[in-house]
């Protein structure tokens, strides 16, 4: 199928929504749940291999990887400059892999802060898939497989935005990660 043709089933031009992928698939989902469960043990096990070889250089090579397919994917979203929109429109089209959200200080009037010449805005990861993967491989959080979610969303973000962006780690946990996305 050619990319026309693929635009043309999806009712698209090259801008992807989520409600144009079909709500069914064969085989089902649940069908393919121990698929996914290879899937992510082959992923832990390919993550340890690169520590073990690279060292600390791993989490570069994680977080650049995740970066260029964060660039590669959003070429396909809407543009767009209000940093909040985008990142809701993000986790929207992320849902299932990623869920995040919008978080601010209860003494914050708003998402996007400016503090000593700091533009940023936190973000809660609830659902994540690294966050499963390593769960189900014994790995500690923010190694080189989160550097991978870093990455990309910081990727996504500056493709649909424009802006250059950093991603920061405020805390890790077992059903929630809370992120700093700093905006230059």
């Amino acid at each position: 199928m050619t990319v026309d043709e693929m635009n043309r089933q999806f009712k698209t031009g090259t801008v992807f929504r989520a409600e144009d992928v079909p709500m069914s698939c064969s085989p089902s989902a649940k069908d393919m749940e121990q698929t996914l469960h290879g899937v992510m043990k082959m992923n832990g096990l390919i993550i340890k291999s690169l520590e073990e070889i690279a060292g600390r250089g791993a989490n570069a090579v994680t977080y650049r990887a995740g970066k260029k397919f964060g660039h590669e994917v959003a070429k396909y979203f809407q543009k767009n400059e209000d940093i909040e929109e985008a990142l809701r429109e993000l986790s929207y089209i992320l849902h299932g892999q990623y869920t995040f959200e919008l978080w601010k200080p209860e003494d914050k009037e708003h998402y996007v802060v400016t503090e000593n010449g700091e533009t940023f805005i936190y973000l809660v990861f609830h659902d994540c898939i690294v966050r499963q993967t390593l769960r189900r491989n014994g790995m500690e959080q923010g190694g080189p497989l989160c550097q991978t979610l870093y990455g990309y969303v910081v990727g996504a973000i500056e493709e649909i935005t424009g802006r250059r962006a950093k991603l920061e780690i405020v805390h890790t946990g077992p059903n929630a990660c809370l992120k700093k996305l700093i905006l230059k």
